[in-house]
């Protein structure tokens, strides 16, 4: 796992689920593409979930798998 992936599952085992610019706060080291990115990688491999709260706010989980 890339270290970002892995600061993006602490992060979410730490807070539970959040926005993804929630997620980007908890992540100063990283800008906010990075952790798009990641975030996209995760969803397709089903590391992550993304629930759309809004027109343009998502929802991020782990999986049980994962937590």
């Amino acid at each position: 796992m890339l270290p970002i992936e892995e600061a993006v599952v602490e992060t979410l085992q730490s807070s539970g689920p959040c926005c993804l610019d929630d997620v980007v706060t908890y992540l100063p080291n990283f800008s906010w593409g990075e952790v798009f990115l990641a975030v996209d990688r995760m969803s397709r491999d089903g590391r992550v979930s993304l629930l759309q709260l809004g027109c343009s706010t998502y929802q991020i989980a782990l999986r049980s798998q994962f937590s």
